[in-house]
């Protein structure tokens, strides 16, 4: 049962390619019993990919890496959202199951809710889809189409906890190249923003790229991306939680400006 949710996952597409195989997935109570004890805790890193569709399915646009909020849930029927380490709200939840699926509906204060399926589901990853009507425009056509969204997100671990780790993820289309500077600026120091010192610097990189250092508090984070910022992107989390600022964006470039600091 530990990974039951991939089992169900696979059955269900199984079931759904073949047209003359009549597999029916059961999913009973004592399941989503079982489900709901795994998602017990705090889920950390959260890294979200979405893409922008057609009726036909058809992508519009490229790949993106958006923003995501880490998840505690209580085991009950409460969460907490975590959409960075500034900002958190207590919302509810609950499991249910439709077609073999199973599907977790996050409902938030001011009546904003999410129906996520469960796609995977352990004592250490919880994979989500959520899929929402989007209006895309060519040029200033709208454009009927879906967004949908896979989201990815690590149980938590002791060393979350406790270790002040902050961690930097720079993800791209495996297509493109770009560079990456990570530098912080310690405010124990009282130095002049001029003076960050550079902690990672590296060019020619394709893919993911993750670079971790322990922070400290108020040490103010510097990340500078070269490349077509259209395909590329970055996470920076501070124990797990999602940390946010202003970005800017000029030509070939994304990077942090203001706000990126250790709590």
């Amino acid at each position: 049962m530990k990974k039951f949710l991939y089992v169900l996952f696979a059955a269900a597409i199984f079931a759904g390619c073949k047209k003359d195989i009549s597999t029916v997935v059961n999913i009973t109570p004592a399941d989503l019993s079982h489900i709901n004890a795994q998602l017990k805790g705090i889920w950390l890193f959260p890294i979200e990919s979405q893409k922008i569709v057609d009726t036909t399915g058809k992508a519009l646009a490229p790949l993106q890496y958006v923003a995501s909020p880490a998840l505690q849930f209580d085991g009950f029927s409460h969460v907490t959202i975590f959409q960075d380490i500034q900002t958190k709200v207590e919302g509810t939840y609950t499991l249910s199951t439709t077609n073999g699926f199973v599907y977790l509906d996050v409902t938030e204060p001011d009546g904003t809710d999410v129906n996520y399926q469960v796609l995977f589901a352990d004592g250490q990853t919880l994979k989500l889809v959520v899929s929402q009507p989007y209006i895309y425009y060519t040029n200033s056509t709208p454009v009927s189409a879906q967004s949908i969204s896979n989201i990815l997100l690590k149980k938590q671990t002791g060393a979350d906890v406790n270790g002040n780790i902050v961690r930097v993820v720079v993800k791209s289309d495996s297509s493109v190249t770009y560079s990456v500077i990570i530098a912080v600026r310690h405010a124990a120091l009282a130095a002049p923003a001029d003076t960050s010192i550079i902690l990672s610097n590296r060019a020619d990189m394709k893919g993911t790229f993750t670079y971790e250092f322990v922070g400290k508090e108020g040490d103010e984070l510097s990340i500078d991306v070269g490349g077509d910022y259209t395909k590329t992107s970055f996470y920076a989390f501070y124990n797990g939680i999602p940390m946010a600022g202003n970005i800017g964006y000029d030509y070939q470039e994304i990077k942090t400006t203001t706000g990126w600091r250790v709590p």
